[in-house]
Parts: C-alpha cells; structure tokens; sequence
C-alpha cells in the first residue's frame, strides 16, 4: 500500500449533551500518519479495569455487520454501520492493557488471534489510544471505513455495557446495540468526515411506489376482468418528465416501479405468446410471476419489441428529474412458465438432477414421482409437470396445490433444504462449500440492471432466502454500485422464514438498509379494526428488536398487499383523512425510509369488484385496472391534479409537507423518545369520559438531533370525530434529558406540518406542554425553540 507522507489530524470537538449527562464519554481524536491510523479515546474515568475499546475496519472484500460476541472478550454483539473485516481490541487489565485482533474468513470471525507489529495499545490518564499501521493492511482500499467504540466489560455480567459517545451519536447500554455513525478515511486525498449508514443514499429515503400498469392508465370504462384492449394499460412513456417532476416536488427521492419484469400474462406479443390460463391470477397477471429475470412487461411499451430501451429512457428521465429508481428484485420463486429470451444459458432448471427432491447443484425442488402428475387448482393436470413436478413458491411440495399456494410459482432452491433445515452452501461452520447455481444467476440478475442503472432493489420475501446469500450478493452488488439500495419485504412471524433467530437483524446484518415494518402498521390499524389502543404502538415499536431494526425500518401506511386507507370496511370507514394522523406517526417516529403509494395521496379507495383482486378495499395487481381518483391528477397525462376536488388537493399537499418535514435533521438523524408510558396515568393526556387510562386516541412523542439542535414535539389525534381539549403532554427528567434541556427552561412551539401557523409556550418546560385544542385526525409536529 502506497505510504503517505503528511499527517491528518482530524478533530472532532462534540457538543455537551447537558447538564443532566455531564460525563458522557467522547472520541476526541482521528490522526492519520505517514503510515498509522491513531484512534485516541477519552473520558472521564476512562481506564478503569476491564474498560476495552474496539475498532473496526472495513478494508474491501467481504465482512460482518456483525462485531464478533464473546462473554468477557468482545461481550454482546456490537451492530456496525457497514461491513468489518478486521477488528482490534484492547482491554484494560491490571499491568497494562491487553491486545487481540480478528478478521473475517469468507464466512466468520477467525477469533481473537495474537497481536502483530502492525497494532499497538497505550494507556493514558482517562484516554486509551489504538494504533494501527496502515502499510499493514493488505490491499486497503482508497477509501477506510473505521468504527471505533469502548464498553464496561464489568457491567452485565461480563457481557458489558456499552459506553455512549456523542461525536457518533453512540447510544450506550446493555445488550446487542447499534452504531450508526463511522469514520471514512480518504486515504488518498488525507481527508476524513464523520458519516451515517444512510449518507449514501444522500439523506433519508422517501419512496414513491407505483405501478406503471395502473399510474397513468386514465380509462374510466374497464369492467371487471378486462382485457387489455378494454381496459387500458399505462406504459413507460407515459411517465414522462411532467409526472416525474411532480413526484419529485411531493417530497420523494426514489421512486418504486413496481411489476415491471416480465411476468407471466394473457396477454401475447410477438415472439411471446400468452400463459396457459391455469397458471394466471388475472388477465394481466401477477407481477411476482416472473417468466424472465432480465426483461421487463411488454405490455408497458409503446414497441414491444423495444420495451428494454424504453425501460432505460424512462429511468434516464428519472435520474433527469432528481430521482432513483428501485425495482423488485423476486429471490425466492419464478413463475412456473419461467422461459429467459434475453438470456437463454441464464435460464434455471436446465441442468437440474430432477431425480432429487433437493441437491445444492440444482435451481429447483423436484417432487418424487408418487403422487404424479402436477394437478393445477381449477385446471386438473399440468401437463408440462407430468412427470416432473416443482415445490411451489410458498414451499408446498405437493403435487396438488390449492388455491391458497403460490401455485403459478415455483421456488428457487440456495442450498437450503427447507424441509431439513440443511445448509449446503458456504456457512460459518463450513465456509468451504461451492457457491451455489442459483446464487451466480442471481448475482448476474443484480448485475444486469444495476448495468441498465437501476438503483435499488426491493427485494421480495428477502426471509425466504438464507441471509447469507444476501451477506454475498449485497457485498458484489456495492461492489459495482456503492450507493446501491437495498429493501427487505421480511416478516419475522413468518414460518417460512430461513432460520430460528431474529430474521430482521439477520438481513440489516447482511446489508440491508432497511426491512418492514409489519408491527407498526398493524399496531396502528387496530385502533381503529380491532380495539387497540395509540399505547399498545409502543409494544409494536419495542418489537422492532431495539434500536437497530426500530431505526432501519421501511414504514408504510399503504403498499400494493395492504389495503388502501379510504378503502370501505377498513380503517374504521374514516376515509382518506385518516392516513394524515397514521403517517405521521410512522413517518415520523424513525429514522428509516419511508413509503408513499401512489393513489395514497388523493385517497384512492379501491372500490368495487377489479377481477381477480375481487372488492377487497386493494388496488389489484392482476388485472388491467385504472385508479379513477388518482386519474383526477393524472388528467389526461398532464399530471397537474386538474381534476381533483379542494379536499384532494389539499391532502396531497399534506402529504408534500410530510415528506418534506421528515427528512429534517431531526427525522433524518435524531433519536426518538415515546411520551406515551410517561402519561398514561396522566388524565389530561386526551382521556375521554369512560377512560380509566390516558393513551387511547393520543400518541406524542419526541425528536431530538443533538448535532444540529433540532427539537420537535409531536402529538396526534388519532380520535376519528372527537376534538381532544386542554391535553397536558407531561415530560418526565428522563425525556428532557434526552433533548438536552434543564426543567426550568422556557421553550416556544410552533406547529411545522400544519397549513395555518400556530405558536405554543412551555414556561417552564419541566411542566409540560399544554394544547388547548386538538381537531380529530389531527398530527402537531411542534418545534421547540428553547430559550436558556
């Protein structure tokens, strides 16, 4: 590695979190020499025995998110900001401070091994220092990425405790916890800055989905079950640079086409004649049917035969407009009549052994011949699948499916024999075993659009697959892209899930920049379906495994599996104004990506029978459908919302000041505290009469960014009719603490999401904030200026 010849020194001077934590620890120094790396740590008391500090490198290759765990070495498991290769530790011992080192071998840690030249640990008073050499590390990259944290590994029985670190916004405690922000070291320009794990999707991500079948169809004439003839389809030229841009101005930075592969349809074009009818789920078809990794829908081309180019001039636009683009990326099935014409020798089963139920060489599950041949719900025998039957997408191996299985899909096979549990591909314990056929078929599918510059994935039923074929693929996928995004579909609760641990931290452990949140939005739904109440949000909140998963989360109020807000039936019959309460709480207590729908934001309501989505309060993604609300704004594709009524137009711009609200510092980089628990007993927190508890229809909560000062009160009326008055939010020391303020501070409030202005005062703030009205469905994100 090239040596350096000038020293960096990189101070990063932190800011007092307050008089109420007057002894937080802080990193006081990052010192790049001619060939060292210098990380000196201080504290107050720091040194005491057993005290340790950690760094870890990212140095290329391949890695852990995951610091390695032991009792008493490492203690619990620190969560990283990227993708470590090597670690350094050093203990603090009687005699003088211990030192080990490991690094990642293909699939685990090596454990602690002895310390070479290349690393050193001193002592100081209340300082520890880790040096490292830089003409140490084999083929270091231009570019370090260096994370560095110290633990009380007296604390917790020998598993420690973590000691928090405001430079890097480093939450201390007990238990498995995160680290958020890290050190990148330009090696060749002697540069270094302070960076989140989201920095390099340029600020928080904020997704606008739509489906180009539906988004700028305007046919107001369909009938249930249409052809495409009848019905109409959108097309990629449609989305030009007016709707584009208006997507941009909502507040969005990624825009989601959903369904674009090619997936299986009744619909022909040349050299691509129509799906059997038994393998369809509507006239237009499923779009998590795919019949070709490496094509996208002709029906959405002007010229079928062109539909790629068009695909790439319709990204090209997005980029031109400010905009990523992220599509579905299907890991775990194919549709049954998967047949690649863009690239044939990729296609899957071609040199499957079908006389084997499971073999790691192969693409499929083929079912034994007893209980041939494959009977199709509705359609009797498949006779493609007479002889030779496949498990279904959702891990039915039968030779009859019912209705209720994935039946038009057929599951991939990584290795992972789901009816075992045996892992025949390279794992921890063995980390030798070949690459798997499909994950190289795969990894080339990444490949092929990340080329055609697509930007992101959201990755379909990602716990389906093993994580550590997403730990691969993910390391080869930022290899050709480093600002590549990443979202898991990933529910927990799932049995289909690969693994007994938490599958959410398995995936943010693989790389994932965000999974779903399930828990929140059905938290949430059941206020008003299901009896629950804005506290039992907090149990859902808790779920999200801690800080790591809470903080990573991808919330919705309405995705293409949900059900639409305004739909009939659902949401407790609110309509659409009740998505303004609910997506303020899930856009705004986190700090991952968050999704708008399309039709979400003009109330789309799903109404009536589509097809094969039948009346089921959903916006269908089998048939050939218009959305007549969202059609008012698109207007003929002039995209100017010239057809919406003033209640319209006005929750679009809610949703814009939403949006925009929450990419503020606050949002996107500070920390969130719940009021709730604090008020329960609180009966000025919004208890109406027949309560005997506060927290019903009222969730509050705080934001605080320490580096920037932002502070934001929120408080939202979930209540569907009922005007909420005189609520008295009460602060516990443990929340004012946490946005750095002493009790007897005055603060002013004023109301940031609103369309009018509206101005509080907390004098003094030690005794709450007190709302004299708060409207039903109402949120109020108040930002508190604090006067000393």
């Amino acid at each position: 590695m090239r040596l350096l010849c000038a020293l960096l020194v990189f101070i990063v001077r932190c800011v007092a979190e307050s008089a109420a934590n007057p002894s937080m620890p802080t990193f006081t120094q990052l010192s790049l020499g001619p060939d060292t790396l210098v990380i000196d740590y201080s504290a107050p008391e720091f040194g005491a025995w057993r005290h340790a500090l950690f760094v870890a490198l990212d140095t290329g290759g391949t890695g852990s998110a995951f610091a390695p765990f032991a009792n008493g070495d490492t203690g619990s498991a620190t969560i990283l900001p990227f993708r470590a290769s090597r670690l350094y530790a050093a203990h603090m011992v009687p005699g003088g401070p211990t030192k080990s080192w490991q690094e990642w071998k293909q699939t685990r840690w090596s454990g602690p091994m002895d310390v070479k030249p290349e690393f050193t640990a001193e002592v100081f008073p209340g300082r520890m220092r880790i040096t490292v050499r830089l003409d140490a590390l084999d083929a270091a990259p231009k570019t370090l990425r260096l994370a560095a944290w110290a633990k009380d590994m007296n604390a917790n029985d020998r598993w420690g405790a973590l000691l928090p670190d405001e430079a890097l916004r480093v939450r201390g405690g007990l238990g498995d916890r995160p680290i958020d922000r890290y050190y990148e070291v330009d090696l060749a320009a002697q540069t270094a800055r302070i960076v989140s794990r989201r920095d390099r999707h340029a600020g928080r991500v904020r997704i606008y989905q739509l489906l180009p079948r539906l988004f700028s169809n305007s046919n107001e004439t369909r009938k249930p079950g249409g052809t495409l003839a009848e019905n109409g389809v959108g097309r990629f030229n449609e989305i030009d640079a007016a709707a584009l841009d208006a997507i941009k101005a909502l507040g969005c930075t990624h825009v989601w086409l959903t369904g674009v592969l090619r997936q299986a349809t009744s619909t022909s074009h040349p050299g691509l004649p129509a799906d059997d009818p038994a393998l369809l789920k509507g006239r237009a078809g499923s779009p998590y049917a795919i019949t070709d990794c490496f094509d996208v829908c002709p029906d959405y081309a002007s010229d079928p035969a062109n539909r790629l180019a068009e695909f790439r001039a319709l990204i090209a636009r997005a980029h031109g407009a400010g905009l990523r683009v992220i599509i579905d990326f299907v890991p775990n099935h194919v549709a049954r009549s998967y047949r690649s014409t863009v690239k044939p020798g990729q296609d899957f089963g071609a040199n499957d052994n079908r006389a084997e139920f499971f073999s790691p060489a192969n693409n499929f599950f083929w079912l034994q011949s007893a209980g041939a041949p494959l009977r199709l719900p509705d359609a009797g025998i498949f006779e493609p699948e007479r002889e030779h039957g496949r498990v279904t997408g959702n891990n039915a191996a039968t030779w009859e499916p019912s209705r209720n299985d994935w039946y038009e899909t057929v599951k991939l096979n990584y290795g992972f024999d789901f009816t075992t549990g045996t892992r025949a591909y390279p794992h921890g314990d063995q980390p030798d075993l070949p690459i798997p056929d499909t994950w190289l078929k795969m990894d080339a599918v990444l490949a092929h659009w990340q080329q055609l510059g697509v930007d992101g994935f959201r990755c379909d039923m990602a716990h389906m697959v093993p994580p550590e074929f997403w730990s691969w693929a993910l390391d080869r996928a930022r290899a050709r892209q480093p600002a590549v995004v990443f979202i898991g579909e990933a529910y927990d609760n799932d049995p289909m899930k690969v693994g007994t641990g938490n599958v959410m931290l398995d995936l943010l452990g693989a790389g994932f920049d965000a999974v779903y949140d399930d828990p929140s939005y059905k938290a949430l739904k059941g206020i008003y379906d299901g009896g629950s109440w804005a506290n039992d949000l907090d149990t859902a909140l808790a779920a999200a495994d801690r800080e790591f998963t809470f903080t990573n989360a991808l919330r919705y109020a309405e995705n293409h599996d949900e059900v639409r807000l305004a739909g009939r039936d659902q949401w407790g019959n609110v309509g659409a104004a009740v998505g303004r309460p609910v997506s303020a709480i899930l856009y705004g207590v986190g700090r991952g990506p968050v999704l708008l729908y399309s039709g979400q934001e003009v109330g789309e309501p799903a109404d009536g029978a589509e097809g094969f989505g039948g009346d089921d309060a959903r916006t269908t993604i089998f048939d050939y459908w218009s959305m007549p609300e969202l059609a008012k704004w698109v207007n003929g594709q002039r995209y100017d919302g010239g057809r919406l009524s003033p209640e319209q137009r006005e929750l679009r711009s809610y949703y814009a000041r939403l949006l925009a609200l929450v990419g503020q510092p606050a949002f996107r980089d500070g920390e969130f505290y719940g009021l709730n628990f604090a008020n329960r007993e609180n009966p000025a927190f919004g208890r109406l009469p027949g309560e005997n508890a506060s927290g019903h229809w009222l969730y509050a909560f705080l934001r605080s960014d320490s580096a920037s000062g932002q502070r934001f009160l929120c408080v939202v009326n979930l209540h569907p009719h009922e005007t909420l008055h005189d609520v008295h939010i009460q602060f516990p020391p443990d929340a004012l603490a946490f946005i750095g303020v002493p009790p007897a501070s005055n603060a002013k409030l004023a109301e940031r999401l609103g369309a009018g202005a509206m101005l509080l005062r907390a004098e003094p703030l030690g005794e709450g904030v007190r709302v004299p009205e708060l409207p039903p469905l109402t949120p109020l994100f108040l930002e508190m200026r604090v006067e000393r």
